[in-house]
């Protein structure tokens, strides 16, 4: 579940690559390259038998559970134009003494290949040696098998109905095959595929459970427990993983920022950094990157969207720093490409009507402080400039 919520995650953020450059006073510029053939192949499809959401959660699992996710590259020309994914039990790497990797791929045939660095792509996780990934499953093996461990037990007194085993003691000795028959009649009749109802006993017999059940044995929260430590191996909130037991209503958003900041964003970094050196080539082309948008996942609930982006429209007299459109982009929606919807609202930068030009306006010029998202931005979602006053 951990290692689920992490590949699931990362598949589902929009990624393009962006050419970047850098404005006369040093400040960076990114322009998305949508026809780009690295977009295309890692956002339509990288293979011929999976999509794009398929083999990035498959390269991201592989990544997380094993030495790292592997694929080969198929290039023609220069161009990448497929990407073969490899599991991570049929690949093995190791370093020559020139420092070179070598990686040893092993097909369903029995047969197998070699292939150099720049003939894969490859993302790992942490990592001792600089070349492969530390096995997080074998590291935390010690609470994923107590975890195993707890559910088939549970399983186990499920499986007799919920009911402890126990001994039954008689006065007088009773021979093998009455033994026999006993045991044979009181599974069938107070089994777990029995009828039940009451136990009458005679000759002096009594029935003593040797079995704690589930309550005494603490099954519940134990495996609660064994849930966060499984969690803490791979950097995952326990409310990530469906526990919100001891996670307050008020704090859930919050919980939610941190799985993408601190549990995400090391993963986003890895796979952005693995596509712009194994498959667009930061040596030939530095200006190109792959980059990942995370906005999509730390959204927040439409009432702080709504002072968000009437803020960045220029609500309250500060300056805009957002177009109508950028905010109907950020929402979803085609941007309507007018003229007034590609224009930032001046806002306290701008002069008073009338004002004689060189001279400072002597009042702001002011923006109603937006209610919702319904009095204010949509509004610049319909196209309507936002009230001044």
């Amino acid at each position: 579940c951990a290692v689920r919520t992490i590949a699931e995650g990362m598949a589902q953020m929009p990624g393009v690559v962006k050419a970047r450059s850098f404005t006369p006073g040093g400040l960076p510029r990114l322009k998305p390259l949508h026809d780009h053939w690295a977009t295309k192949l890692l956002t339509e499809s990288p293979n011929g038998f999976q999509t794009a959401h398929e083999f990035v959660e498959g390269m991201i699992f592989n990544a997380a559970l094993g030495a790292g996710g592997l694929a080969i590259k198929n290039e023609i020309d220069g161009v990448v134009v497929e990407l073969l994914p490899v599991p991570s039990s049929a690949w093995t790497v190791r370093q020559m003494p020139d420092y070179a990797l070598q990686f040893r791929v092993d097909y369903a045939d029995k047969t197998h290949g070699y292939f150099s660095r720049d003939q894969v792509l490859l993302v790992r996780g942490p990592s001792l040696d600089g070349f492969s990934g530390l096995p997080a499953v074998r590291l935390a093996r010690e609470a994923i098998g107590l975890s195993v461990a707890l559910e088939r037990q549970q399983a186990k007194l499920a499986g007799n109905g919920g009911k402890p085993s126990g001994i039954l003691s008689f006065k007088k000795a009773l021979g093998p095959e009455a033994k026999e028959k006993l045991r044979a009649t009181w599974q069938s009749k107070f089994g777990v595929n029995g009828e039940g109802g009451i136990a009458v006993l005679d000759t002096d017999a009594t029935f003593g459970p040797i079995t704690m059940n589930s309550v005494d044995a603490e099954f519940l929260e134990t495996r609660r427990m064994q849930i966060e430590e499984i969690g803490r191996a791979f950097r995952v909130q326990p409310i990530m993983m469906m526990q919100t037991d001891k996670t307050p209503f008020g704090t859930a958003e919050q919980m939610f920022r941190m799985h993408v900041v601190h549990t995400l964003g090391p993963w986003i970094r890895r796979w952005e950094d693995a596509i712009r050196r194994d498959i667009l080539g930061f040596k030939a082309t530095p200006q190109l990157i792959w980059d990942m948008d995370e906005a999509e996942l730390l959204r927040g609930d439409w009432e702080v969207q709504g002072s968000y982006f009437a803020t960045a429209l220029g609500a309250g007299g500060q300056p805009a720093w957002m177009t109508q459109d950028e905010v109907r982009v950020g929402v979803g929606l085609n941007p309507m490409e007018t003229e007034e919807s590609q224009k930032l609202n001046p806002g306290s930068m701008g002069q008073m009507a009338g004002a004689a030009p060189g001279k400072a306006a002597s009042k702001a010029v002011a923006l109603p402080a937006p209610q919702t998202l319904l009095d204010h931005v949509t509004k610049a979602m319909e196209g309507e400039a936002p009230d001044a006053v």
